[in-house]
């Protein structure tokens, strides 16, 4: 008897028949390279195998674990699972949350980076091969770009009009792993910041300190001190500090705060909850201190963004 995955159902789906669902017993060959949209305030996805896949929301937040990686997905970043990488998503949210996904096949892959990165006169001599290698993506979020966001867009509008051109989602796929692949190549060179002679440590320490931003981002309402931090990265808590700056230069707390302050502008922005909640849940003791942080971050009070939002 085939089981039908209740997440998976939810979906819309640019082609109804392209859906692999690992819990479905669908094999990763099997299935085309397909896009999905969903609007929802409620989304539990239970446990699936991912093909490689690029993430990301339209507005809100959604949650991911990638393998044993808490993940926060937001407007203004995006995520890549690798293939054969288990996730789990939740959407819990008082207004809906537009989520977009991209799963690529197998062979779309190979032959989209082989075309990238042979030289003309290979593409003319062996124009249909492809390459074997595999790409291993940096598992983090990415702070999004106004590109990967249009294309996002260009997918939600075409995929609830039921556009059913093979010819633009295929364009649109190509477009989207560019970038992923332009992206990759960016944090390759990023990671030279580092302060190690060895790649593999390089590319490793980088996966860790993105893993950081990500705990932080999931955390936002909780009290973290440094050592937490580095501990969820395996890091000594200085060792880390020194790379985060390093990397990113600004600092944890810098960052950490930045990150409350969108969430704090957000929930101010959508909902109706107490300035006071609000301060708690962006992980603020008390309203005075949270007021004062979020007028320096935004040279507006509080009550000033909410009054915009609500017009009152």
């Amino acid at each position: 008897m085939q089981f039908y995955c209740p997440y998976c159902l939810g979906l819309k789906k640019a082609f109804k028949d392209h859906n692999y669902c690992s819990n479905n017993n669908d094999t990763i060959e099997s299935v085309k390279s397909n896009a999905f949209y969903m609007n929802s305030q409620h989304v539990h996805s239970g446990k699936h195998i991912s093909r490689l896949s690029i993430r990301g929301v339209l507005n809100g937040y959604q949650y991911y674990k990638t393998g044993s990686k808490d993940k926060l997905v937001k407007q203004d970043n995006y995520l890549i699972i690798n293939q054969g990488q288990s996730w789990y998503s939740e959407i819990n949210s008082e207004t809906p949350v537009e989520m977009i996904v991209v799963a690529f096949h197998p062979d779309f892959l190979k032959k989209a980076a082989y075309s990238l990165s042979a030289s003309s006169e290979d593409l003319l001599d062996n124009p249909f091969t492809g390459l074997e290698k595999e790409i291993n993506y940096f598992e983090n979020t990415y702070p999004n770009d106004p590109q990967i966001k249009n294309l996002f867009l260009q997918l939600k509008k075409n995929i609830i009009s039921e556009e059913k051109s093979e010819l633009f989602y295929e364009q649109i796929y190509f477009e989207l792993y560019q970038l992923m692949l332009n992206k990759h190549q960016s944090c390759l060179k990023q990671a030279e910041l580092l302060p190690t002679k060895k790649q593999a440590v390089k590319k490793e320490l980088y996966q860790r300190l993105g893993n950081a931003k990500d705990y932080m981002n999931v955390n936002l309402g909780k009290k973290i001190s440094l050592q937490e931090i580095s501990s969820a990265v395996a890091l000594s808590p200085y060792h880390f500090l020194r790379l985060f700056k390093a990397l990113y230069k600004i600092t944890p707390h810098q960052y950490l705060t930045s990150e409350r302050m969108k969430y704090a502008y957000h929930l101010l922005s959508t909902s109706y909850h107490p300035i006071k909640e609000i301060s708690f849940r962006c992980g603020f003791d008390d309203q005075s201190s949270f007021t004062r942080v979020f007028k320096s971050h935004f040279n507006k009070t509080p009550l000033q963004i909410r009054k915009q939002k609500f017009h009152y």
